[in-house]
């Protein structure tokens, strides 16, 4: 039963000029874990990642890193019209929002006052005299709810991360992921129970948990025989 997965992991980072961006906290440590998890059961592994993501211990078939939301859409299209995927496990942190560009407060004011939209760019390198400069956002695209446009088959695991919420409303809300994109399961966790190796998170499906794991690689053991549990259930 090998089949051809789809895992994203670690972070993206969003320009603020060309030598800087804003970026999160995420190491690709557990999406990691799941590829490798997932090709000691003998699967195949497509491994998508940020620049600075932990890489898995095994081979994968191919691995892509990426920088920002924008490489992530266009390998995320790549990848999708190259393989028939059975399983997209999208561990990815990626970005809210990208970012339109950065100018002075004073600048900025001036334009609220007179109704006008400045004119704004990630090019070249931020002045380092600009006056109480403000970097203005824009919500990036979701990423997710493309996975189950291009691959309508595959089991789509998502992840939902919260901090410091009581066990109620993560469930509550990892459960509004799941419907929302069409998810198989999500892994739902809180980042303060992260902490190195240790990863507590409840892997949930339609019906409700299914699954804990207290570490990493439990999670990922976890993940993967969920997986295998809807595959042999499919055939």
């Amino acid at each position: 039963m090998k089949k051809t997965i789809l895992v994203t992991a670690g972070n993206t980072s969003e320009p603020i000029d060309q030598v800087r961006t804003i970026t999160n906290t995420s190491s690709g440590k557990l999406g990691a874990r799941i590829a490798d998890a997932l090709m000691m059961q003998g699967h195949r592994v497509v491994y998508l990642c940020g620049k600075s993501a932990v890489q898995p211990e095994k081979s994968p078939l191919e691995a892509v890193s990426i920088l920002g939301v924008a490489d992530l859409a266009a390998a995320v299209d790549e990848l999708c019209a190259r393989y028939r995927f059975d399983g997209i496990v999208h561990a990815m942190a990626v970005s809210d929002y990208t970012v339109q560009g950065v100018l002075p407060m004073a600048e900025l004011e001036s334009h609220l006052r007179q109704g006008t939209k400045p004119s704004l760019t990630t090019d070249g390198k931020l002045n380092s005299h600009m006056t109480d400069p403000v970097i203005l956002l824009q919500a990036a695209p979701k990423i997710i709810a493309r996975f189950k446009q291009y691959q309508p088959e595959a089991i789509l695991v998502g992840f939902k991360l919260l901090v410091d919420v009581d066990e109620t409303e993560l469930l509550s809300v990892a459960t509004a992921l799941l419907e929302k994109n069409h998810c198989n399961l999500v892994c739902a966790n809180d980042l303060t129970q992260v902490s190195g190796d240790q990863h507590r998170a409840t892997i949930l499906d339609k019906t409700g948990p299914v699954a804990t794991g207290e570490t990493k690689w439990e999670v990922a053991v976890a993940l993967a025989e969920q997986m295998n549990l809807i595959w042999s259930e499919g055939q």
